[in-house]
Protein backbone atom coordinates (compact mmCIF):
# COMPACT_ATOMS: atom_id res chain seq x y z
CA UNK A 1 0.00 0.00 0.00
CA UNK A 2 1.33 3.43 -0.84
CA UNK A 3 0.66 6.66 1.36
CA UNK A 4 1.20 10.03 0.35
CA UNK A 5 1.22 12.46 3.52
CA UNK A 6 1.03 16.48 3.00
CA UNK A 7 2.02 19.07 5.29
CA UNK A 8 4.30 22.03 5.42
CA UNK A 9 7.68 21.56 6.41
CA UNK A 10 10.63 24.10 6.46
CA UNK A 11 11.27 27.50 4.70
CA UNK A 12 14.15 27.48 1.40
CA UNK A 13 16.80 27.98 3.79
CA UNK A 14 15.81 25.23 6.29
CA UNK A 15 14.51 27.56 9.04
CA UNK A 16 11.23 28.14 11.00
CA UNK A 17 11.33 31.74 9.68
CA UNK A 18 12.48 34.41 7.63
CA UNK A 19 11.83 33.27 4.46
CA UNK A 20 10.50 35.04 1.35
CA UNK A 21 6.66 34.59 0.77
CA UNK A 22 5.67 31.69 -1.19
CA UNK A 23 7.11 28.28 -1.69
CA UNK A 24 10.80 29.34 -3.56
CA UNK A 25 11.50 25.50 -3.57
CA UNK A 26 8.55 24.10 -5.42
CA UNK A 27 10.29 22.83 -8.45
CA UNK A 28 7.40 20.15 -10.44
CA UNK A 29 3.45 19.55 -9.93
CA UNK A 30 3.01 17.16 -7.84
CA UNK A 31 4.91 19.15 -5.95
CA UNK A 32 7.11 16.50 -3.36
CA UNK A 33 9.93 18.96 -2.36
CA UNK A 34 8.74 22.50 -1.56
CA UNK A 35 8.39 24.38 1.73
CA UNK A 36 4.79 22.87 1.73
CA UNK A 37 4.58 19.55 -0.39
CA UNK A 38 3.82 16.12 -0.40
CA UNK A 39 6.22 12.76 0.48
CA UNK A 40 5.90 9.21 1.28
CA UNK A 41 3.83 8.15 4.31
CA UNK A 42 6.78 7.60 7.37
CA UNK A 43 6.11 7.08 10.99
CA UNK A 44 7.35 9.83 13.17
CA UNK A 45 10.08 9.55 15.86
CA UNK A 46 7.34 11.04 18.47
CA UNK A 47 4.86 8.63 17.13
CA UNK A 48 1.39 9.96 15.55
CA UNK A 49 -1.95 10.56 16.71
CA UNK A 50 -4.73 9.84 14.24
CA UNK A 51 -7.57 11.89 14.22
CA UNK A 52 -9.88 10.81 11.79
CA UNK A 53 -13.11 12.56 10.29
CA UNK A 54 -15.90 11.21 11.05
CA UNK A 55 -17.86 12.44 7.98
CA UNK A 56 -16.12 10.69 4.75
CA UNK A 57 -16.91 13.77 2.84
CA UNK A 58 -15.24 15.90 5.66
CA UNK A 59 -12.24 13.26 5.09
CA UNK A 60 -11.96 13.62 1.30
CA UNK A 61 -12.44 17.32 1.29
CA UNK A 62 -9.20 17.91 4.09
CA UNK A 63 -7.54 15.35 1.50
CA UNK A 64 -8.25 17.67 -1.75
CA UNK A 65 -7.84 21.08 0.17
CA UNK A 66 -4.04 19.60 1.32
CA UNK A 67 -3.34 18.63 -2.19
CA UNK A 68 -4.13 21.96 -3.10
CA UNK A 69 -1.99 23.73 -0.62
CA UNK A 70 0.83 21.62 -1.56
CA UNK A 71 0.96 22.21 -5.23
CA UNK A 72 0.05 25.88 -4.76
CA UNK A 73 3.06 28.04 -5.15
CA UNK A 74 2.19 30.58 -3.61
CA UNK A 75 1.46 29.18 -0.06
CA UNK A 76 5.50 28.47 1.99
CA UNK A 77 6.00 28.27 5.17
CA UNK A 78 7.51 30.89 8.03
CA UNK A 79 5.90 30.49 11.89
CA UNK A 80 6.30 34.16 12.15
CA UNK A 81 3.86 34.71 8.95
CA UNK A 82 1.68 31.26 9.92
CA UNK A 83 -2.00 32.56 9.71
CA UNK A 84 -1.66 34.27 6.07
CA UNK A 85 -3.15 30.92 4.59
CA UNK A 86 -5.90 31.73 7.04
CA UNK A 87 -6.51 34.54 5.33
CA UNK A 88 -5.72 33.59 1.84
CA UNK A 89 -7.01 29.98 1.84
CA UNK A 90 -5.24 27.10 0.16
CA UNK A 91 -5.67 28.43 -3.07
CA UNK A 92 -4.34 31.46 -2.55
CA UNK A 93 -3.31 33.98 -5.72
CA UNK A 94 -1.35 35.81 -3.57
CA UNK A 95 2.26 34.58 -2.30
CA UNK A 96 2.10 34.15 1.58
CA UNK A 97 2.81 31.98 4.11
CA UNK A 98 1.84 28.81 6.78
CA UNK A 99 3.55 26.45 9.20
CA UNK A 100 2.01 22.81 9.90
CA UNK A 101 -0.59 23.39 12.03
CA UNK A 102 -1.96 26.37 10.35
CA UNK A 103 -2.46 24.95 6.99
CA UNK A 104 -3.93 21.66 8.43
CA UNK A 105 -6.29 23.99 10.43
CA UNK A 106 -7.23 25.89 7.03
CA UNK A 107 -7.82 22.78 5.42
CA UNK A 108 -9.88 21.68 7.99
CA UNK A 109 -12.02 24.91 8.01
CA UNK A 110 -12.32 24.34 4.08
CA UNK A 111 -13.80 20.98 4.63
CA UNK A 112 -16.16 21.45 7.51
CA UNK A 113 -17.27 24.62 6.61
CA UNK A 114 -16.07 26.63 9.86
CA UNK A 115 -12.92 27.47 11.74
CA UNK A 116 -12.24 25.01 14.14
CA UNK A 117 -10.17 27.58 16.11
CA UNK A 118 -6.17 28.68 16.62
CA UNK A 119 -4.52 26.04 17.28
CA UNK A 120 -0.46 24.64 17.45
CA UNK A 121 0.54 20.93 17.88
CA UNK A 122 0.51 21.23 21.71
CA UNK A 123 -3.26 21.45 21.68
CA UNK A 124 -4.27 20.38 18.20
CA UNK A 125 -5.74 16.74 19.31
CA UNK A 126 -7.61 18.78 22.51
CA UNK A 127 -8.81 21.42 19.67
CA UNK A 128 -9.85 19.24 16.92
CA UNK A 129 -11.68 16.50 19.42
CA UNK A 130 -13.68 19.76 21.00
CA UNK A 131 -15.22 19.80 17.46
CA UNK A 132 -16.60 16.69 17.65
CA UNK A 133 -16.28 16.08 14.13
CA UNK A 134 -13.47 13.93 14.69
CA UNK A 135 -12.19 10.41 16.31
CA UNK A 136 -9.28 9.53 17.94
CA UNK A 137 -7.24 6.60 16.88
CA UNK A 138 -3.37 5.03 16.92
CA UNK A 139 -1.45 4.70 14.45
CA UNK A 140 1.31 1.75 15.18
CA UNK A 141 1.85 1.63 11.06
CA UNK A 142 1.34 2.61 7.75
CA UNK A 143 -1.54 0.45 7.32
CA UNK A 144 -3.69 2.41 10.37
CA UNK A 145 -4.29 5.10 8.28
CA UNK A 146 -6.74 6.26 5.59
CA UNK A 147 -7.20 9.34 3.22
CA UNK A 148 -7.82 12.61 5.10
CA UNK A 149 -6.85 11.21 8.56
CA UNK A 150 -4.85 14.21 10.16
CA UNK A 151 -1.81 12.92 11.76
CA UNK A 152 -0.12 14.88 14.82
CA UNK A 153 2.75 13.74 16.43
CA UNK A 154 2.05 12.67 20.49
CA UNK A 155 3.90 15.73 21.79
CA UNK A 156 4.33 19.14 20.07
CA UNK A 157 6.13 18.47 16.84
CA UNK A 158 4.52 18.49 13.15
CA UNK A 159 1.31 17.90 11.51
CA UNK A 160 -0.15 16.64 8.16
CA UNK A 161 -3.09 15.39 6.09
CA UNK A 162 -2.87 11.72 4.48
CA UNK A 163 -3.54 13.28 1.00
CA UNK A 164 -3.91 9.84 -0.88
CA UNK A 165 -4.17 5.67 -0.07
CA UNK A 166 -3.36 3.69 -2.75
CA UNK A 167 -3.63 -0.28 -3.01
CA UNK A 168 -7.65 -0.25 -2.84
CA UNK A 169 -9.38 -3.39 -2.89
CA UNK A 170 -11.33 -5.10 -4.88
CA UNK A 171 -15.50 -4.05 -3.98
CA UNK A 172 -18.41 -5.65 -5.27
CA UNK A 173 -22.15 -6.10 -3.75
CA UNK A 174 -21.51 -7.02 -0.23
CA UNK A 175 -18.69 -5.48 0.60
CA UNK A 176 -18.34 -3.27 3.50
CA UNK A 177 -16.44 -1.26 5.57
CA UNK A 178 -13.90 2.10 5.14
CA UNK A 179 -13.74 1.67 1.55
CA UNK A 180 -17.35 1.51 0.70
CA UNK A 181 -17.58 4.93 2.21
CA UNK A 182 -14.64 6.04 0.17
CA UNK A 183 -16.21 4.82 -2.76
CA UNK A 184 -19.79 6.11 -1.96
CA UNK A 185 -17.83 9.77 -0.89
CA UNK A 186 -16.55 10.13 -4.37
CA UNK A 187 -19.46 9.33 -6.43
CA UNK A 188 -21.74 11.63 -4.34
CA UNK A 189 -19.04 14.42 -4.22
CA UNK A 190 -17.68 14.14 -8.06
CA UNK A 191 -20.79 12.40 -9.85
CA UNK A 192 -23.95 13.54 -7.81
CA UNK A 193 -24.47 10.15 -7.28
CA UNK A 194 -26.55 10.81 -3.84
CA UNK A 195 -25.77 7.65 -2.08
CA UNK A 196 -25.93 7.10 1.88
CA UNK A 197 -22.71 6.67 3.09
CA UNK A 198 -23.42 3.65 5.09
CA UNK A 199 -20.25 1.49 4.09
CA UNK A 200 -22.49 -1.28 2.93
CA UNK A 201 -22.25 -2.46 -0.87
CA UNK A 202 -25.73 -2.35 -1.73
CA UNK A 203 -28.08 -2.76 -5.10
CA UNK A 204 -28.19 1.85 -5.30
CA UNK A 205 -24.22 1.54 -4.88
CA UNK A 206 -24.22 -0.99 -7.21
CA UNK A 207 -26.55 1.27 -10.06
CA UNK A 208 -23.86 4.22 -9.49
CA UNK A 209 -20.86 1.80 -9.90
CA UNK A 210 -22.24 0.20 -12.93
CA UNK A 211 -23.17 4.35 -14.47
CA UNK A 212 -19.49 5.34 -13.50
CA UNK A 213 -18.13 2.56 -15.43
CA UNK A 214 -20.59 3.27 -18.67
CA UNK A 215 -19.43 6.83 -18.38
CA UNK A 216 -15.69 6.06 -18.12
CA UNK A 217 -16.12 3.25 -20.61
CA UNK A 218 -15.03 0.39 -18.75
CA UNK A 219 -16.43 -3.05 -18.44
CA UNK A 220 -19.68 -2.53 -16.55
CA UNK A 221 -19.80 -5.07 -14.11
CA UNK A 222 -20.23 -3.49 -10.86
CA UNK A 223 -17.02 -4.53 -9.28
CA UNK A 224 -14.22 -1.86 -8.49
CA UNK A 225 -11.06 -3.21 -9.32
CA UNK A 226 -7.83 -1.83 -9.93
CA UNK A 227 -9.03 0.19 -13.41
CA UNK A 228 -11.94 1.22 -11.61
CA UNK A 229 -10.09 3.16 -8.84
CA UNK A 230 -8.08 4.27 -11.09
CA UNK A 231 -10.82 6.28 -12.94
CA UNK A 232 -12.61 7.27 -9.71
CA UNK A 233 -9.14 8.50 -8.53
CA UNK A 234 -8.03 10.63 -11.46
CA UNK A 235 -9.59 13.63 -10.00
CA UNK A 236 -7.37 13.50 -7.18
Amino acid sequence: MAVIFGSARIDEGGSLHGGRAGDQKQTALPDRKGEVSMQDFYMHKRGWVILRPKDPAHAYKIAKAMEQACNNPNIGYDQNQRLGVITHGTASKVQTECDCSSLVRQCVKEAIGKDPGNFTTANEVSTLLGTKLFDRLPCNNVADVKQGDVLVTKTKGHTGVVVQVTGNPTLRRGSKGGYVKELQTILNYNYGAHLVVDGCYGPLTEIAVISFQKLKGLQADAVVGPKTWAELKREY
